[in-house]
């Protein structure tokens, strides 16, 4: 009898360590929030890496995804700006979806400003917000080489990844 009891504690004791290494592994892996390693270099030698500025108004939220989505890449640098008119339930909404994308969310390359400034697209403000944007851009992350000031309204017809092979085709023609 001594001897099954030894074994059973064993077992036992086994299974509930295993358990209890696979929980506090899975728990470490889904909770953390690393960023990935960068393996995305910057330099002559490496493709261009972009800072797009994104801005929208009211109802945009929507509008300002989806052309983060279509443009996203990990190499680029990312600054959403919903203005002054859209609610802070938007912004929040915003920051949730964007949050909400695996791959941005691993990279960190997506901010959204917290306070908006009023913004006339035709006036001076929008030329101040771009100037203000790119400025807030260079502080975060100086490794762009290229900066793209893109509206709600805007929507890429091609990817970066496409547009950098059309060059490339159009070099060779």
């Amino acid at each position: 009898m001594g001897a099954e009891r030894r074994w059973l504690f064993t077992l036992f004791s086994s299974a509930f360590l295993s358990l209890l290494f696979l929980l506090v592994y899975s728990i470490s892996v889904f909770s953390s929030s690393k960023q990935f390693p960068s393996i995305i270099h910057h330099g002559i030698h490496y493709p261009p890496a972009f800072a797009y500025y994104i801005s929208g108004g009211r109802g945009d939220k929507d509008r300002i995804l989806r052309l983060l989505l279509a443009v996203y890449h990990p190499r680029n640098r990312y600054l959403l700006h919903l203005g002054a008119e859209a609610s802070d339930k938007e912004r929040i909404e915003l920051v949730g979806a964007v949050n909400a994308v695996p791959a941005i969310r691993s990279f960190g390359n997506v901010d959204v400003v917290g306070k908006p400034g009023r913004l006339t697209y035709m006036g001076s403000s929008n030329l101040a917000a771009i100037l203000r944007a790119a400025a807030i851009l260079l502080r975060m992350d100086a490794g762009w080489t290229w900066f793209v000031s893109l509206s709600a309204m805007d929507y890429p017809l091609i990817t970066q990844d496409d547009a950098r092979k059309g060059c490339l085709l159009s070099r060779m023609y």
